[in-house]
This record gives structure tokens, sequence and C-alpha cells, in this order.
């Protein structure tokens, strides 16, 4: 595994540490949301990135008491969340840096017991054609801007929940059932994970293990693994992740620049109103948050660290920049967001940005230059 120290094009960032430091979730909460706008500033100053787009990648089924904290009233037991991929390009110094973020492999995807479980009570074809719907693949995605994946540099997932990183960045051992090693989707692609996230993704608790891929890193060479310490600008100007832990130990938020300012994107809430519920109209959100003085709903499927998510939401929003043309909602993407569906009555989302499109795309990286990525 590699340091992030290693890395020159990683920067450390430290406006939060001293927040995260103080012992008391309360304390912890009011110390972030005060320091939340430094980091904003800094950010920000630096400049935007040089292009973003987003791809739609799959709609899938999510039970419907763990989205919006089980605030929602519907008879649906299963409310619908698009899981989209952004492709991320910035400035290092004459050359520049494609990061992908959440590139979900749906296919492999399936093999989470979570995923496996619905397949096994349902049946693949209804789980799969009528339930689920696939819209695009990573290397579709890429091809579709004319970035060749060798030309990927970084990969980052704001958590490890039902990825299998095997069929990005290869294996090597053969998988089960197969006599080769795994080639790489990325072949020259490194990971930015947070340490809590590997040990989780390597060895789950029970209660972790229906959201994890099993085996999913099993075999992966160790160099494909950036670990983070903390929080990190990555190139010159446009892109930083940021620890967000709660709803997995190891989540962070992947903070981007446009021309609108800073958008976070992360799974602590599976709609931009979790993080208003007062501006939200589905049915019971707006109660739910009001009657137990909540100022975010979180995305309920995991409690390893409720009150860190609460925090962490909070944190996300305050470092948002508003929607200019609703600037009552936050400047956030849901990694995996609510859309509407006729299968969900009631459990449509009040307002949505949708994918996310800046800058013009460059399409080939000159690589005779060496890329910023070693020491």
């Amino acid at each position: 595994m590699i340091d992030a120290a290693q890395i020159p094009s990683l920067r450390r960032l430290d406006e939060l540490d001293a927040a995260r430091a103080e012992s008391g979730p309360a304390s912890r909460l009011a110390a972030l949301r005060a320091a939340a706008p430094r980091l904003r500033e800094r950010l920000a100053e630096a400049g935007p990135a040089i292009a973003v787009r987003s791809f739609d990648i799959a709609t899938f089924p999510y039970p419907t008491a763990f989205g919006l904290e089980g605030a929602a009233r519907s008879p649906a037991p299963y409310l619908m969340l698009k899981n989209r991929m952004q492709l991320v390009q910035v400035s290092a110094g004459d050359s520049h840096i494609n990061i992908l973020v959440n590139p979900s492999d749906s296919e492999r995807a399936r093999a989470a017991p979570f995923f496996a479980n619905q397949i096994e009570r349902y049946g693949k074809f209804v789980t799969t054609k009528v339930l689920a719907k696939i819209h695009g693949t990573v290397q579709g995605a890429l091809a579709e801007v004319g970035v060749d994946p060798d030309d990927i540099d970084f990969v980052t997932f704001d958590h490890l929940h039902v990825q299998d990183l095997r069929g990005l960045f290869g294996t090597e051992t053969p998988e089960p059932g197969k006599r080769e090693p795994t080639q790489p989707l990325l072949p020259n692609a490194k990971l930015l994970v947070q340490p809590e996230e590997l040990r989780t993704i390597a060895s789950p608790h029970p209660l972790q293990a229906p959201w994890y891929v099993p085996s999913g890193a099993a075999g992966v060479p160790s160099d494909r693994f950036v670990v983070l310490d903390g929080d990190y600008a990555v190139g010159d100007a446009g892109l930083a992740i940021v620890r967000t832990p709660g709803h997995t130990e190891g989540n962070h938020t992947i903070a981007i620049i446009t021309d609108t300012g800073l958008w976070t994107i992360s799974e602590n809430g599976v709609a931009v109103e979790a993080y208003v519920p007062e501006h939200s109209a589905i049915p019971g959100v707006r109660k739910h948050a009001r009657y137990w003085g909540a100022e975010v709903v979180l995305n309920a499927n995991t409690r390893e660290r409720s009150l860190d998510q609460y925090s962490s939401m909070v944190l996300e929003k305050t470092l948002a920049h508003p929607a200019p043309a609703r600037p009552e909602f936050p400047q956030h993407l849901p990694s995996s967001e609510l859309v509407g569906s006729a299968l969900a009555p009631g459990l449509r989302p009040t307002f949505s940005h949708g994918g996310l499109s800046y800058g013009t795309v460059r399409q080939k990286r000159d690589r005779d230059r060496a890329p910023p990525l070693s020491a």
C-alpha cells in the first residue's frame, strides 16, 4: 500500500483536524460547522476543475425503511436509487489528472449479499429487468467522452458498499472459478481510500456484511491502494476528498469546484432534501424532522456511527454552495440518488440536480510527460 504522503499530486488539508479532535459528539458537530467555511474558502480560492461529467450507471431498489431514515410515508417497500459516476479532470502542473468517482460495476455488485438476497427472493428476471435497470458501464462512459481507460490516474468511492475492486484494478491470482488472474479495466489507476474502508471490505462485521461484496478486494495488488489519513486536495485545484465518517467508518466525501462553487458527493443522504428536510415535499419527511428536531435525515441502512453521520451531513451541506436556481438546496449530489418511479408512489424527490456537466473534457493526455503520481 502507498502512503498518500508519497504522491506529489496529493496535498494534505488540515482545516478540520482540530474540530475532529473534539471528544464530545455535540462539541464536534459545532466545531465542524464552524470550521467548514474555512475549508470551503480555501478550495474555492484554488479554482475550479478542468472538466466534470456525470454518467448514469444503474437504478436499483432500496428499502424504504432505510432511505430517508424511514421518515417517508409510502406503501412501497422499496424506493428507487440511481447510481452515478463522475469523471473529473484537474490540472497538475503542465499536465492534468483524470479521476473517476464511484465507477461502480453493476454486474459484480450483484454478489453483495443484499442484492444476492433480492435475486433469490424475486428471481433474476424481476430483480434485474423490472426492479433494476443498468444504464451504462464504466468503459462505455469513458468511450463516450473519448478518454482511454489507460489514462485514468485515480479512482475513489465515497465508500465501498457493493463494490468489487477486482475488475477495475485486476488481481495477482485467479479469482475463484478462473484459471488466470483478472486483467484490470484501469491498468494505471490507483484507489484513493481511507484505511478503515480497506479493513472493512477485507473483514466486515456481520452487520456490515450484507453491503460488501465477499472478497471484493482479494488479490488486488497492494500498490493499487493509496491510503489517506485525513482530507486531501488532488492536483492543483478543483477536487478534494473530505473525511465524513458515519455511514461507514471509512466514508469520505468528494468535493468538486465548478463555476457555481463547491459541490459535495456522498451517500450519507439519498436526496438533496435529506440535507434540508424543511423543504421536502415527500410525505412524512418534514414532519419527521420537525418532530425529532433534526436538521438532516440519514441514509440509515447502516448504524456504524450515526452521530458522526449526522455531523458529516451538516459538514457537507455547510461546505456546499447553494444551488443558483434553488438556493434553499445545497449543491450536493448523492452518489446513489432517489428518483421517481411508478413502483414507489409518493417517493419522488422534491428537487434534484441530476448529473453534473462542466468544462471541456480533454480527450487525450500527453503521455510523453511523466504524470505527477509518484514520488
